[in-house]
């Protein structure tokens, strides 16, 4: 999610997201409200995700209780 700092609106909040790759592309996907958000995003950023959701202290317990 892109974050305006002129809009003085602006709230932060943690929302779920979908990552999905579509032909060659990889594209990430929200829900906020009823509306849905799209973007695409590189295969260097999957990367850094999936390094960061292996070192999250969720996804060890996760990963500790299977």
């Amino acid at each position: 999610m892109n974050r305006n700092s002129n809009n003085s609106n602006a709230q932060e909040m943690d929302v779920e997201v979908l990552y999905q790759r579509l032909g060659d592309r990889w594209f990430a996907f929200s829900i906020i409200g009823d509306e849905v958000f799209m973007a695409p995003i590189s295969e260097d950023q999957i990367d850094s995700i999936r390094k960061e959701e292996m070192n999250s202290p969720r996804n060890f317990d996760h990963h500790e209780a299977a």
